[in-house]
């Protein structure tokens, strides 16, 4: 099995069995700058800080690549709002949580009964620093962190039947 990235046990990658190839990865951050005027009216302060890191990605579900295009957003959807960390090419690639809250399913192709034979996935994270050991000023968003017992794994590959323990039992 080749694993291209890994997200709270959610795997992209190609096996025997299937395939979930990322097609596109985008990683950016944002330059946050405010002006601010004095109550007197006249020094202007500008206010600079980094807005959250997002990470973008994208793949193709197929029914000839043993992927239900249908199946996966299902799943995708009770992974949302979870956090952890990233990593592509088995490196965690930020110190940063990253939470998904955007699913997108889009360029589907249907076959006459109007089953979702194929189409796009698209995926969108958003950051908060991950905790910080000094002084306990580290902020950590409240959210759901991914699970990480036994049976509480997502998978794209087949044999796993992408459960989350008491989610949507």
């Amino acid at each position: 099995m080749v694993k291209q990235a890994e997200w709270n046990n959610i795997t992209w990658g190609a096996s025997s069995r299937q395939v979930a190839l990322l097609k596109s990865i985008k990683l950016s951050r944002k330059l946050k700058v405010e002006e601010k005027t004095s109550k007197k009216g006249g020094n202007k302060t500008i206010v600079k800080s980094l807005e959250p890191e997002t990470l973008s990605l994208q793949y193709t579900a197929c029914l000839s690549a043993y992927l239900d295009p249908r199946g996966e957003f299902e799943m995708l959807k009770k992974a949302a709002g979870m956090q952890d960390y990233f990593h592509l090419g088995g490196t965690q690639i930020s110190k940063n949580l990253y939470e998904l809250d955007e699913i997108n399913l889009e360029n589907t192709i249907l076959d006459n009964s109007g089953r979702i034979v194929a189409g796009d996935l698209t995926l969108n994270f958003n950051t908060e620093s991950a905790p910080s050991t000094k002084g306990g000023k580290g902020k950590k968003k409240k959210g759901k962190k991914g699970k990480k017992k036994k049976g509480a794994s997502l998978s794209l590959f087949p044999g796993a039947a992408a459960k989350i323990k008491g989610v949507g039992k």
